[in-house]
């Protein structure tokens, strides 16, 4: 059983299915919710169902609906998400590269300048590290402009 749990075919749907779950559980928290009182079911699970796989669909409105938790556990499961999708797009790129011949392999190789498939440690760290770059320097620019273009609060304007 365990042993049939761990396929790869199986472990990503699981895994989708166990953060989904989870996303669930604590926006059902009341410390969740803007007003007293937890989220039902349906609307924690479609939320973190959608945040998960990076939609964007909602039926509450977020800043109203969700507190500053509930927002910002939204905001995790759509960083799961998108690393899971980026992650995949990626892998699935090594994997097709491997299936191509040598001379075509060695070009995608030095088109991509990819590593090999065995760096699959090397990629999610360099994927982690160009997202977390990225989110950084997106979040400077727009909280600079919000800040004195619009006149938020820093606090408002990095949120």
């Amino acid at each position: 059983m365990r042993r049939s749990i761990q396929h790869p075919v199986r472990l990503v749907p699981l895994a989708f299915l166990f953060v989904i779950l989870a996303g669930t559980a604590l926006l059902m928290l009341p410390i969740s919710r803007a007003d007293p009182g937890g989220a039902p079911l349906l609307t924690a699970l479609f939320t973190a169902a959608s945040a998960v796989c990076v939609t964007g669909l909602i039926v509450q409105d977020t800043p109203t609906y969700w507190s500053g938790f509930g927002q910002g556990v939204i905001l995790v499961l759509f960083q799961i998400g998108g690393f899971g999708i980026m992650t995949g797009a990626t892998l699935l790129g090594l994997l097709v590269t491997r299936k191509l011949k040598l001379s075509r392999r060695l070009v995608a190789q030095a088109e991509t300048k990819s590593l090999l498939l065995g760096d699959v440690a090397a990629i999610l760290r360099l994927i982690l590290l160009v997202t977390v770059t990225i989110e950084m320097l997106t979040t400077a620019v727009l909280a600079w402009r919000l800040r004195y273009a619009y006149d938020y609060g820093w606090s408002d304007a990095l949120w």
